[in-house]
């Protein structure tokens, strides 16, 4: 395998650590929300008071804005990655199903993403109307349904691939 430039190891790292910064606080934005509602009709459970509703949707909020600018730089950079790497996809069958499974869900997470600017947006205008928000979550639970959970696993595989790169072929020279 072809050694690759600095700016494309660069762009690589940015890529693995956004990524892994996005996969954690998705995960933990994931567990916070999934356990503000009930189950079966999505109503906060009866332990959240109107009273405790701000603080609640205050400690969400740092991970709505981690997981919006992480995922964007993750996006970023691994596109950049690919684009000034001398790695083929032909020959590294590890990073196509990598790059598959990042350009697949990017659609799905742009629709969960304007929902999320639209929290970001409430939260920096301070217009802070818990019913609005709490509607906004609901919105974004219900539009997908189990899409977050299907993005999570499918993310779990990448380092597998990154670790072990399989798929890899060498192909020689023609010449």
């Amino acid at each position: 395998m072809k050694k690759d430039s600095k700016l494309a190891l660069i762009f690589s790292y940015l890529a693995l650590t956004s990524g892994c910064i996005w996969f954690g606080a998705y995960f933990a934005r994931l567990n916070i929300t999934y356990q503000m509602f009930e189950a079966v009709d999505l109503s906060l459970k009866s332990y959240i008071s109107s009273n405790s509703l701000p603080a609640i949707l205050q400690t969400n909020y740092p991970l709505v804005i981690l997981t919006f600018i992480t995922y964007l730089i993750l996006i970023l950079s691994f596109t950049i990655y690919l684009l000034i790497s001398k790695i083929k996809l032909k020959e590294n069958g590890w990073l196509l199903i990598t790059a598959l499974i990042i350009y697949l869900t990017l659609p799905f997470e742009s629709v969960l993403m304007w929902i999320d600017y639209k929290l970001i947006t409430l939260f920096l205008l301070e217009q802070f109307a818990p019913s609005n928000i709490i509607e906004l979550i609901r919105d974004r639970i219900t539009l997908l349904n189990g899409f977050p959970i299907i993005l999570l696993l499918s993310y779990l595989s990448i380092p597998y691939f990154l670790v072990f790169k399989p798929f890899t072929i060498s192909l020689k020279d023609e010449n």
